[in-house]
């Protein structure tokens, strides 16, 4: 891909052996400001730093130069000669309709000081966009980064074109409201549950509640609402039915009504934070699907709860709560009256 110019020399590129070092302070002064606004913690072990340097001269090698290598896109941006910026792209299609669009995912984008106010950021997203619309074969790609709440990129997604379309948030596992008034209450009217396979229809019919909330909001990332089909529940039977690989595969939690009934549903994952972010677990909980018809609060509250339970099960201090609806909705509300605080945004836009 030809390098994208601006007059005020800022280039965007491939990256270039022997670029590492300079790149990884880059990740390094954006894993710092992450820390500074409430996110996970990055290590101050400079021999971390040595070996991502190394790791990243091995792949601008392999790359020969170009931004693109498989489904990965690495970009830099170079003012007078010197790295200035970065951004990567993952680039994927989520679901299984022909039509949804490609995602390119926007990760780790960060300009020095120097360079925030000559066009550095939007020029390496421009070159990411054209890098997205090349993998795409000129499908629709949609763009999408998470930007935490404090992070005051967020106005600059909203210049160049972003917009929110889903939101997160954060709880400590150990801290969960709603766990702890059922305790003292002794309410066990709701219950939640790992799902089993004779779910399977509840949880397509919820699903379906699910992708028409995402395209209310605009979220593009994702299948259309379907008409539920046989063949999708017996997959959802058959997934839920397979064994775990492993400790912290995603596995989906359902909450029940007074009658035992499904009423809703959401997937719970526990991943692994690797170096340069000081090593730990992290769980996750989003794809809420909550049947319209019943109070939102007690449903999602019962899956938060179990979801605590799962995360301090498997030593994940925080639990995160992902892809809800914009703050003043229901969904938001209840997951705020949990405990958790609003952690981040999901902003995207066409590339």
């Amino acid at each position: 891909m030809a390098a994208l110019s601006r007059p005020d020399r800022v280039t965007v590129r491939g990256p270039l052996p022997g670029e590492g070092v300079g790149i990884a302070a880059l990740w390094r002064e954006l894993w710092d400001a992450h820390e500074a606004w409430g996110g996970y913690p990055g290590t101050r072990d400079a021999r971390v730093y040595a070996e991502v340097a190394r790791r990243l001269d091995d792949d601008a090698r392999v790359r020969g130069g170009h931004p693109i290598l498989g489904r990965h896109v690495h970009l830099v941006a170079d003012l007078g000669g010197v790295a200035c910026g970065q951004v990567e792209g993952w680039f994927e299609r989520h679901g299984i309709d022909p039509l949804t669009p490609f995602t390119c995912e926007v990760r780790s984008l960060v300009v020095t000081q120097r360079a925030r106010h000559v066009g550095a950021g939007r020029a390496l997203l421009e070159a990411l966009a054209v890098s997205a619309r090349s993998l795409s074969a000129g499908a629709p790609c949609v763009l999408a980064a998470e930007v935490l709440e404090p992070n005051p990129a967020q106005a600059f997604y909203e210049r160049v074109g972003y917009s929110p379309v889903a939101y997160g948030a954060r709880l400590e596992s150990a801290a969960c409201r709603f766990a702890s008034a059922a305790r003292a209450s002794g309410a066990h009217a709701l219950s939640a549950r790992v799902a089993v396979p004779h779910d399977a229809l509840a949880i397509a019919r919820l699903e379906t509640t699910l992708a028409a909330r995402r395209r209310l909001a605009g979220d593009l990332r994702f299948d259309r609402p379907h008409a539920l089909e046989a063949t999708v529940v017996g997959a959802i039977a058959a997934h839920l039915g397979a064994p775990a690989a492993a400790e912290g595969d995603p596995a989906t939690l359902v909450a029940l009504d007074e009658a035992g009934e499904v009423r809703a549903a959401a997937s719970f994952a526990v991943q692994a934070l690797q170096p340069p972010f000081v090593p730990m677990r992290r769980a996750l909980l989003g794809r809420f699907a909550v049947d319209p018809a019943r109070p939102c609060a007690p449903l999602v509250g019962g899956l938060v709860a179990l979801a605590c339970r799962l995360a301090l099960s498997r030593a994940a201090p925080m639990l995160e709560l992902t892809d809800l609806s914009a703050p003043g909705s229901e969904l938001h509300a209840a997951a705020i009256a949990t405990g958790a605080v609003p952690w981040s945004r999901v902003v995207t836009r066409l590339a």
